[in-house]
């Protein structure tokens, strides 16, 4: 009777630690997928941030290129106004003397 009782017990013990085994290694199965998922989606947000960081980087270079364009160009108009108001100056005085030199020819 007693080893009866014994084998009983050591097979209650058994399955129970069987069993808790089993809820064990399930969880441990549920938190290695949920940790493996989490890996993923870190991996797959940081691939998405160095692609928009170097999207970034080449709009920013592309804005650089074109405002160097932008401020030659400026430049360039810049002189090129101040020429047209030099010609225009200059053919002002050219006009009055030519005005000048039709009157004197007239007088003569």
């Amino acid at each position: 009777m007693d080893n009866i009782l014994l084998i009983s017990i050591l097979g209650i013990l058994a399955l129970y630690f069987f069993g808790s085994m089993n809820v064990y290694k399930s969880m441990y199965r549920k938190i290695k997928e949920e940790k493996d998922l989490a890996e993923y989606k870190t991996e797959s947000r940081d691939k998405d941030v160095k692609k928009y960081e170097s999207q970034l980087q080449d709009s920013l270079q592309t804005i650089k290129d074109l405002d160097e364009r932008l401020t030659k160009a400026r430049e360039e108009v810049q002189k090129e106004k101040q020429k047209r108001n030099e010609l225009r100056h200059r053919n002002e005085l050219l006009q009055k003397r030519v005005d000048e030199l039709y009157s004197s020819v007239g007088i003569i």
